[in-house]
């Protein structure tokens, strides 16, 4: 992964991932607790992240809508990986039992998640 989604990001992301394509105004609703930020704020940072390659902004017919181009199991791998590298400095396999009891993922995700880690749960 060339770049890790920041915690803005990463909401949206999660939204994207828990209701799929949604209407950019919908979108924002639906993180307007967690981002506590305006419409116009929304629309810029999913500009940003249309042109690092995290969403496909599709604007044909209606209102903009917003879909996930980032694979959830793969970003959280590429974070994982990110962090216990560079904060930790472990090189090597990752147990996949570090996401256990996450509500984000299914049992099929963690099964996934591990073959992305190289470890083990």
């Amino acid at each position: 992964m060339k770049q890790i989604p920041n915690p803005p990001e990463l909401v949206l992301l999660k939204a994207l991932w828990s209701h799929g394509a949604l209407p950019v105004r919908k979108l924002h609703e639906i993180c307007t607790d967690d981002l506590s930020w305006s419409f116009s704020s929304t629309r810029k940072t999913l500009e940003r992240m249309g042109d690092k390659g995290f969403v496909i902004i599709s604007k044909q017919d209606g209102p903009a809508r917003v879909s996930a181009k980032l694979s959830k199991t793969t970003t959280l791998a590429g974070m994982a990986r990110e962090f216990f590298g560079r904060v930790l400095e472990v090189d090597g396999p990752l147990p996949a039992s570090i996401f256990t009891g996450s509500t984000l993922l299914s049992d099929e995700e963690l099964d996934e998640l591990e073959g992305l880690l190289g470890g083990y749960r």
